[in-house]
């Protein structure tokens, strides 16, 4: 990765609830205007969306305003979560005729990409799972949902890449791809070129991954696709801005992301629910840029040394420097 790509989700514009603000914090917003707050943010090139955000707008209208704005759409996203109908699961439910649903979907998804230009659909399926011991058949609910998603997979190809975000819950106490090696076994079980990963920065660090380290394992197989990114305390999803707490596991994440040549796009993935969204946004975007920079500084040769010789003191030692001057 020589520079940043960096794009939004457009849910970081809208009004955004909880179970105990069911209003929201601030009025909601429509898709116009949230695409219209993302161009306010300097240096966001793209953007992502849902599918079910095209009830009342075309994928061309859509499109357009994009073009209009110097925008790209990177991604496009399946909602299969916020319909009743789903509430028990999606890709793996055991009736037939809610997973075929489901399916098509995401389907959609892959058509809504190809209408925008968005070389891959996200495929994160926080309802497939479980809340309680002896509540589903794991051995169906996995083999469902690897068929649903080799459906799907199959539509796309092989124009569209298909991105699988893992996370270990929530709304489900157990989410059935819960982390990265999960995630991966899918794409070698399926050995479908255009099958890999999506990586939520918050997602990892709540099933007690490295960042970095998950980077890493999934582009070793070539399998890394996108980045949501965002930051948390590690207990949740807080979707807080970026560098707002893991300061040096995003610099990592961004020195790894350089080093294993990620090509693909980082995108803001965040939730402020009491903060100014476009501002929150900016403080993202400005961190990544500044860590970026710093990592330009690094001194190559001194520091892969330090990292061959697994020194933190002396790895640290030099990211002080760079960082916080002599």
């Amino acid at each position: 990765m020589t520079e940043l790509k960096i794009s939004t989700g457009l849910w970081v514009f809208a009004g955004p609830v909880d179970r105990f603000a069911t209003k929201g914090y601030r009025p909601p917003t429509s898709l116009r205007e949230q695409v219209e707050m993302a161009s306010k943010v300097e240096g966001i090139k793209g953007v992502e969306c849902h599918q079910s955000d095209f009830e009342e707008v075309s994928p061309s209208e859509f499109k357009k305003w994009l073009d209009d704005l110097g925008l790209q759409c990177s991604n496009v996203n399946t909602n299969v979560w916020t319909d009743p109908k789903f509430a028990l699961g999606a890709f793996s439910h055991p009736d037939e005729g809610i997973r075929r649903q489901a399916i098509d979907e995401g389907k959609r998804a892959v058509d809504i990409a190809r209408e925008t230009g968005a070389k891959s659909i996200g495929l994160w399926l926080g309802s497939d799972g479980f809340d309680y011991p002896f509540q589903v058949d794991y051995v169906g609910h996995w083999g469902r949902l690897i068929e649903s998603i080799a459906e799907v997979a199959d539509y796309a190809a092989p124009d569209v890449k298909v991105g699988i975000e893992y996370k270990v819950k929530e709304p489900r106490t157990h989410i059935l791809i819960s982390d990265a090696g999960k995630a991966l076994s899918i794409c070698l079980e399926l050995g479908k070129e255009n099958v890999g990963v999506t990586i939520d920065f918050g997602h990892a660090l709540m099933c007690g991954e490295s960042p970095a380290e998950a980077l890493c394992f999934l582009a070793r197989h070539g399998k890394l696709f996108n980045v949501h990114f965002n930051d948390a305390y590690g207990l949740w999803d807080d979707d807080m801005f970026v560098g707002s707490l893991r300061i040096w596991e995003t610099m990592e994440f961004l020195y790894w992301a350089r080093e294993t040549g990620y090509e693909g796009w980082l995108g803001l993935d965040q939730f402020p629910f009491r903060e100014d969204p476009v501002k929150a946004a900016r403080m993202s975007v400005d961190m990544l840029r500044r860590l970026w920079e710093l990592i330009d500084r690094i001194p190559k040769e001194e520091f892969e040394r330090a990292l061959r010789e697994m020194d933190p003191c002396e790895t640290h030692r030099i990211l002080r420097e760079v960082v916080f001057g002599r």
